[in-house]
């Protein structure tokens, strides 16, 4: 499936969603009107009627936009928004509009509401448009790989700067660098690159520590590449790694394969989770394991699905996940081992590809 199919098949479930044709949905979300365009910008809307899908855009993207989009949706130059709506609701009869609920502000609801004719209501919008997002297109798919081989690229090249001596800082600047250098349009979060005993932070930040002989150094790292985002943590040793770095860190990489190895349609993201908690529970570190499996990933680096205990999602294939758990033991070091997963019909296919062995620098 191509991208402007993708978002044309979105836009119908979306027309779908709506109750009838004086209903519209008002998307103001950056991410969900990039997710129903295909086109980055700071501020503007996506309206849907039963009828139209419209993107409104100011001056500064109208051009861009005309030139890059092919309808669905339709680019409509706006000077001021809510006037723009307004005079679309007139035209199209529009007597109630659709908001994200979650992702309006309580005072941007208090202007819509004050400002717009037609009634403005929740309704589901927020959960509609999660539901269609769990579920990637092949463009998507694609985008989301290459953001992982651009990462991977810069995570390799990275290793050689790899030694005692070096900060914790310096490794994260170099790491950014080179994710810019090979294709990445940013890094798809603030890189978590710690060593030593900071290791044990799930979201150490980086900072002046000094990698030390015999330390673990993790990396928690992704590229964005056209609005998609990768994800992906190796866990390495510096110089060597004595017998208690080793035994926490072949429990996590099982704990890791066995989630993985769950991974399939009709199966619960909760089912995902349990089979990594269980193992380290069973190796007696379950204390030491204390957030989620996995997460979805896509147009931002944490979206549903949660995998975790309490999700019920059934997992459907087209869907992308993280894989990760970790062990942490608070003051000595820690491991986390994670994957961005695509599932498959008949099972899973991991996006990465690079070694998750431990490797000792």
């Amino acid at each position: 499936m191509t991208s402007r199919e993708r978002i044309a098949l979105a836009a119908e479930s979306i027309q779908d969603f709506l109750p009838d044709e004086h209903t519209a949905a008002l998307v103001t979300s950056g991410v969900n009107r990039r997710y129903l365009s295909g086109f980055p910008s700071s501020a503007g809307a996506v309206l849907i009627t039963k009828r139209s899908a419209k993107l409104l855009l100011d001056f500064r993207y109208f051009e861009a936009a005309q030139k890059t989009i092919q309808p669905p949706p339709e680019v409509i130059r706006c000077t001021r928004l809510i006037d723009d709506l307004n005079r679309i609701f007139l035209e199209e009869n529009i007597k109630s509009v659709i908001i994200e609920d979650e992702a309006v502000t309580v005072a941007q609801m208090k202007e819509f509401s004050d400002a717009m004719i037609p009634q403005v209501m929740s309704g589901g919008l927020s959960e509609k448009l999660c539901e269609l997002r769990m579920v990637k297109s092949d463009d998507e798919i694609e985008r989301i790989t290459t953001a992982q081989r651009i990462t991977e690229r810069a995570y390799t090249e990275v290793l050689n700067h790899l030694r005692p001596g070096v900060t914790e800082r310096s490794i994260a600047v170099e790491l950014e660098h080179l994710i810019k250098l090979y294709g990445g349009e940013r890094v798809a979060f603030d890189l978590i690159c710690i060593t030593g005993a900071n290791t044990s932070l799930p979201h150490g930040v980086p900072g002046e520590r000094v990698v030390g002989d015999g330390d673990f150094f993790t990396f928690d790292i992704g590229a964005v590449y056209e609005g998609y985002h990768s994800d992906m943590t190796r866990t390495v040793a510096v110089g060597h790694a004595d017998d208690d770095m080793r035994m926490i860190y072949d429990t996590v990489l099982t704990a890791h394969k066995k989630a993985f190895d769950a991974i399939r349609p009709g199966v619960t993201a909760s089912d995902i989770d349990k089979a990594a908690r269980d193992h380290i529970a069973e190796c007696g570190y379950g204390e030491y394991f204390g957030h989620s499996t996995g997460h979805g990933v896509g147009l931002e680096i944490h979206e549903a699905p949660t995998v975790s205990g309490k999700s019920p999602t059934v997992l459907k294939a087209g869907m992308v996940i993280t894989d990760e758990p970790g062990i942490y033991l608070p003051g000595r070091f820690g491991v986390r081992i994670e994957d961005t997963v695509l599932v498959c019909p008949d099972g899973a296919r991991s996006l990465a590809d690079i070694p998750k062995e431990l490797i000792i620098i």
